[in-house]
């Protein structure tokens, strides 16, 4: 952010009084002349005349930079910014005060400075990103008044810029996810009708085959055309299944089932975008945004997993169980499925069992919601709701509030800008890591 928006400045009277007490005493004068009016008239009118040009100066001559030092932040760690003052005039700022209405939680900026003449003020502010989300830098405005505080200038910066926090992983609880058992390449010889990411075999061309099949090598080595064929999809990939259906959440702040529910869910989408397992990872999410992300491999899903569960907000109206019957479709076969919520409604245990027919193999992870709320939970009903799982085998774990979660190691990404070589006048694009 800085001062290439609009900045709308004004000067103002920081009190009427002063005008008001030099209209009653020119009134006197012009009623009863006399030396003493006249002297506390002209007195009066050098300190309003004075304090309205010095106001005028600090208006027009002094301006403000602020910028968001770091490109992406994680939960807990510290949101920096770098701000300017610079007086181009010849009078001092005898206090200027940086007045901020941005909505990071925690995040306090305020402060008061000086600026002599003909001079630049910086300095930085820090603060800690207690929780993910996104949110709002700005805007923010620019106090200053004239030494005898008669009138007061404000700068106001109205330009305002988003910055996302994603979620932290977290060393998790010992879950233990089953495997789904559709058939891939390690089990079966099947060959997928629809195009996957692993090759299993090449062909000759026939009659119906799509000529995005066409492996180019292998046509030029035998003179005929030739045709890849494709494994089907290795098991066990793994969906993350949110529930953020508002009517379910318990707690507040960090402390609430929804806050631990990302954690869970960032920290597994972590654990086996690090590991050496080739399992895929997809999101089905509730909520305010709600979110259907297939399984995919790689940095580029971790990352997309992350800003939705950033953006992951409650919202009434879809319970887990229409959640799991709206995406019965996509879901597929031969995954894992973690389901993260705290109802304690058995509902939403039907819709799970044709995809185990289907050879999906699901876990639950249940937020104990009477640990967040204890209005909202009910001890009898969660024992009942394990109890129907243990009966489908369907393995299920308890999580309560005050789980200790211990960050994993540091995050890496690479991310490229464009840098000028000092002296050269030339712009090259590099590549930059960036630690978390």
């Amino acid at each position: 952010m800085n001062t290439n928006e609009s900045v709308e400045r004004r000067v103002r009277p920081a009190s009427l009084l002063p005008i008001l007490a030099w209209v009653g005493l020119l009134l006197m004068q012009a009623i009863s002349p006399d030396r003493a009016w006249s002297w506390l008239l002209v007195g009066l009118s050098v300190m309003l005349i004075t304090g309205y040009f010095w106001a005028r100066s600090l208006r027009d001559r002094v301006t403000a930079h602020r910028q968001t030092l770091g490109t992406w932040v994680v939960a807990g760690d510290q949101l920096v910014e770098q701000f300017s003052i610079i007086n181009q005039g010849w009078l001092p700022v005898l206090w200027a005060r940086v007045h901020d209405e941005s909505a990071v939680p925690g995040y306090d900026i305020e402060r008061v400075e000086t600026v002599g003449s003909q001079s630049e003020r910086h300095w930085n502010t820090t603060g800690v990103c207690q929780r993910r989300g996104v949110f709002r830098l700005g805007p923010w405005s620019l106090e200053m008044a004239d030494p005898l505080g008669l009138f007061q200038v404000v700068q106001r910066y109205p330009a305002t810029t988003t910055i996302m926090v994603y979620p932290r992983a977290s060393h998790l609880p010992n879950l233990e996810l089953p495997r789904g058992r559709a058939p891939g390449r390690a089990t079966s010889s099947e060959r997928s009708p629809e195009e996957t990411i692993t090759v299993g075999a090449v062909r000759q061309y026939t009659q119906g085959d799509s000529l995005r099949r066409i492996h180019w090598p292998a046509t030029a080595h035998h003179a005929r055309l030739m045709v890849r064929e494709f494994d089907r999809e290795p098991s066990g990939d793994v969906w993350l299944i949110v529930d953020m259906d508002a009517d379910v959440q318990a707690g507040r702040d960090a402390e609430a089932t929804q806050e631990y529910a990302v954690i869970l869910a960032a920290s597994l989408a972590g654990r086996f975008a690090r590991s050496g397992e080739r399992r895929g990872v997809g999101l089905l999410m509730s909520g305010r945004h709600p979110e259907l992300l297939s399984p995919a491999r790689g940095e580029t899903q971790l990352w997309r997993i992350l800003q939705a569960l950033a953006e992951a907000e409650p919202a009434p109206g879809l319970p887990l169980d229409a959640l799991l019957r709206q995406a019965l479709p996509t879901l597929g076969s031969g995954r894992t499925l973690v389901v993260i919520t705290p109802s304690q409604d058995p509902a939403w245990i039907a819709p799970l069992l044709p995809l185990i027919g289907r050879g999906n193999a699901p876990t639950a992870v249940l937020l104990d919601a009477g640990t967040f709320d204890p209005p909202r939970g009910d001890s009898a009903a969660l024992v009942g709701l394990r109890d129907v799982l243990a009966r489908q085998r369907i393995p299920g774990y308890v999580l309560a509030q005050g789980f200790p979660f211990r960050p994993v190691d540091r995050i890496r990404r690479k991310r490229r800008e464009l840098k000028a070589l000092p002296g050269f006048g030339r712009v090259l694009e590099v590549e930059v890591a960036e630690e978390v």
